[in-house]
């Protein structure tokens, strides 16, 4: 056959100047230049030999490109349907003409779908060879499937030589992935751990991650142990049951965590919840375990179950239309049901979990209880009425009551109840102001200004001064009291031009003072006023900084600012010389964001070998969208500064400061940084670098984080195509 002859066999095809058929023998032999197809496999080479009953065949001079990957060799031979020997081999995944690095090896070959492997491997980068291995295997096997992970080699100060991730990974059907790993240290022991996340669509998902650690250290050998997960699981009828567990056995299991929350965490939750609707509201039923990892103690909610039902019109209960005057009447009601427990026994037991009062014994009075349980019932009902008085007037008139059973009192007398109410009204109003300008870039100013005042009415309940206090579960117990509240709170709206649009700032100042008076008390009546004053005028945009005769350009640029200052005053203190400012604390924070384009000069040329083939990748075409757009080259850079007074906040007791940068140094690198310092002792608490490096087809990754007196860092260099099995990585910490 001759002038480019072309045939097609099931799934291959191939095309040549000329071919040479055998039927008889089934073979096919091509000469001069040749295309192929097989499968999903483009090759391209000359003289080619097939044999189409064994579905095998030889290729010379052969380039070749599967999922993703660029194959050549000086002859490349098909062995099995999907096994591929290339004679001095040569493997890249990076689509530049001229590629950025290649794996070289005399023997290759390649698992369809799995993995290649070859002996012995140089690798190179821009035709500079930088390793050299024995043997090689690298998956290429696309979705999810078992087998081992890389581990990761290293030394550091504190373990010696180590071996991480030592791991096993087993994905269960389409919803579930299993990890079992091991890491194992010269110097600190060794630490296993076991994985799993899961995903059912619309009925279940979570994750469980538990981890054993066999410490060696000079003091001794210690066991510790760590549990963390989650799962939500959808029920019938709109019910849910949400589990969330975090328990370590000792806070030793974190010395060595990249995670910051880890190193710093005080306490942790556990807790399991199921929630019901129930009528207009919700059953809420679980329980709650806390850790005090500084104490070395913790406390358990177990269990606890509430019902509330929010305000709603007393009208529904009648059936009455909502024009009735009886639809401004509201009632509202709740129920919780507690037992707690206060465990401060280092070594308490399970069973101390469900009951334990206990005497501790190294409090001589025998009162103090070492370990420390209540149960309890809660209920409470409000009515309240609501009514605007000549349209402009707001009222609000309400009454509530609870009552509280619990197991003991203070006398430990069994199963007692107190009782309590209060009784209120309040009336609050708006008053606006407008001022508008003319030729002037803010073209109007709005200030609303709402005062506030209620009463209200506790009666004497100092018979429930024996009874606890305990998750929700207590009584009110003091002298019978008539207090009266004031607030006003001011707001401050503006309208400026820009350029030939309007534009609204709302609430760009707001001030706000709080007051209360006991009427019962026989002096100092009033308590401490607090006044809270804030400025946010949002972020301005700025337009574009062009420099260097526009070669150089920071686009969108944006500039944001915000800004607390709150304090107190003793009203029986205040004179015109001294107006007794205290407990003062200024926050305030700036914002400045933009976009700095790179153009890119010389750029590379893409391999375009198989473009005849006429091949189109959407998936390829999507996720270049997705980058192009999500490449703005954005960066910010905030900072945050903090002032605490106790009584001038021009000599502040503590400063602190925060600053954030993100941004991209070139088209290539980018790099973010975060601190932490504490102006008043000049201390830099906390510093974080994170620089990232794109070399085209792979990434260079380096952390490097302080805090306190310990530091760690981290270098991760990894192919962006086959991330898990080209990646090399190191890393280290050390506790000054």
């Amino acid at each position: 056959m001759y002038g480019h002859p072309k045939v097609n066999y099931q799934q291959s095809e191939i095309i040549a100047d000329s071919l040479f058929i055998d039927l008889k023998k089934e073979r096919a032999y091509s000469f001069g230049p040749t295309r192929m197809r097989d499968g999903d496999q483009l090759l391209l080479g000359s003289a080619v030999s097939y044999d189409v009953g064994s579905q095998t065949g030889m290729l010379n001079d052969g380039y070749s490109m599967m999922e993703k990957g660029y194959y050549s060799g000086t002859e490349i031979r098909k062995i099995d349907a999907d096994i591929y020997d290339i004679d001095n081999g040569r493997f890249t995944n990076c689509d530049l003409e001229e590629p950025a690095f290649w794996f070289s090896s005399k023997q290759l070959r390649v698992y369809r779908g799995d993995k290649i492997v070859g002996k012995p491997v140089i690798a190179y980068v821009n035709h500079f060879p930088v390793f050299y291995f024995p043997f090689i295997s690298i998956p290429i096997r696309k979705g999810r499937y078992a087998g081992f992970l890389i581990p990761e080699p290293g030394y550091n100060a504190t373990d010696g030589k180590y071996l991480r991730d030592i791991a096993w990974y087993y994905p269960y059907k389409d919803y579930a992935d299993f990890i079992v790993g091991f890491d194992l240290m010269e110097k600190t022991g060794w630490k296993a751990r076991a994985q799993t996340s899961y995903l059912k669509r619309y009925f279940y998902n979570g994750a469980l991650n538990a981890t054993f650690h066999k410490g060696i250290s000079p003091a001794g050998t210690n066991n510790d142990w760590a549990l963390q997960g989650n799962h939500h699981h959808e029920l019938p009828n709109q019910a849910a049951l949400d589990v969330n567990l975090d328990y370590i056995s000792n806070k030793r299991i974190w010395e060595d965590s990249y995670d910051l929350d880890q190193s710093l965490a005080q306490q942790l939750s556990s807790s399991i919840s199921y929630r019901k609707p129930l009528g207009s509201s919700y059953l809420n039923v679980g329980s709650v375990f806390t850790q005090d990892l500084v104490n070395d103690r913790a406390s358990i909610s177990l269990p606890s179950a509430t019902f509330s039902l929010a305000s709603r019109p007393v009208t529904e209960l009648f059936g009455l239309s909502s024009d009735n005057w009886l639809s401004n009447l509201s009632y509202n009601y709740g129920a919780r049901l507690e037992h707690t427990g206060e465990l401060r026994d280092k070594g308490y037991r399970f069973g101390d979990l469900f009951w334990d009062n206990s005497l501790d014994p190294a409090d001589t009075t025998g009162v103090s209880l070492l370990n420390e349980h209540h149960l309890g019932i809660r209920q409470s009902f409000g009515l309240s009425y609501n009514w605007k008085y000549r349209g402009w007037l707001n009222m609000r008139e309400g009454v509530d009551m609870s009552e509280s059973w619990m197991d003991r009192d203070k006398k430990d007398k069994k199963f007692v109840r107190g009782g309590d109410y209060a009784a209120s009204i309040n009336g609050s109003f708006n008053l606006y102001g407008m001022r508008t300008f003319a030729n002037f870039p803010v073209t109007a100013i709005r200030h609303i200004m709402t005062p506030t005042v209620g009463f209200s009415y506790l009666p004497d309940s100092r018979a429930n001064a024996d009874l606890y206090t305990f998750g929700g579960i207590g009584v009110r117990s003091g002298d019978k009291a008539a207090n009266m509240n004031f607030s006003l709170d001011n707001k401050w709206q503006l309208k400026y031009k820009q350029g030939s649009s309007e534009k609204r700032l709302n609430d760009i100042f707001t001030l706000s003072s709080r007051a209360s008076a006991n009427l019962y008390k026989a002096d100092h009546k009033f308590s401490t006023l607090s006044h809270s004053l804030n400025f946010r005028p949002g972020s301005y945009a700025l337009g574009s900084l062009k420099l260097n005769d526009d070669k150089f350009r920071l686009g969108k640029l944006s500039l944001g600012y915000s800004s607390q200052f709150s304090l107190q005053q003793n009203p029986y203190l205040v004179h015109w010389e001294d107006f007794n400012l205290s407990n003062q604390y200024f926050s305030q924070s700036i914002a400045l964001s933009g976009a700095a384009p790179y153009q890119s000069y010389f750029v590379a040329k893409k391999n375009q070998m198989f473009d005849s083939f006429g091949v189109s990748d959407s998936l390829n075409s999507v996720q270049k969208f997705v980058e192009e757009t999500a490449s703005d080259n954005a960066w910010s850079l905030s900072l945050v500064h903090d002032l605490y007074a106790p009584k001038d906040i021009f000599r502040a007791q503590s400063s602190s400061l925060r600053l954030g940068l993100t941004c991209k140094i070139t088209n290539n690198w980018g790099l973010s940084y975060t601190n932490y310092y504490n102006v008043t002792n000049k201390d830099m608490i906390s510093q974080s670098f994170h620089l990232i490096r794109d070399l085209h087809c792979w990434k260079l990754d380096i952390s490097i984080n302080h805090r306190n007196e310990y530091w760690d860092y981290r270098i991760i260099f990894f192919n962006t195509l086959l991330p898990d099995a080209l990646r090399f990585q190191t890393r280290d910490s050390k506790t000054n």
